[in-house]
């Protein structure tokens, strides 16, 4: 994992009742100390957990369109027409 595959937590967090998220000490939801300051955990854990923003997906570069066949042209040996 890279450097960018990691967070160090900054402040206290906790799991809810259910533990299927955590939140801040501070929250009413709050029930069990998870996460104190310093912690280095892994960036999907705390994104699943919902510590942090999930990050979004790369853009794809955007296709280029072709230019449309003028339609208007017609070949030589229909002018006269």
């Amino acid at each position: 994992m890279t450097g960018r595959d990691w967070v160090t937590v900054t402040e206290h967090w906790c799991l809810t009742e259910d533990r299927s998220r955590v939140v801040r000490e501070t929250d009413p939801e709050a029930r069990f100390l998870h996460w104190s300051p310093g912690t280095v955990v892994s960036r999907e854990e705390a994104e699943r957990l919902g510590a942090v923003e999930r990050e979004p997906a790369p853009r794809p570069e955007p296709k280029k369109a072709t230019p449309a066949a003028n339609k208007q042209a017609r070949p030589a040996h229909n002018k006269g027409r």
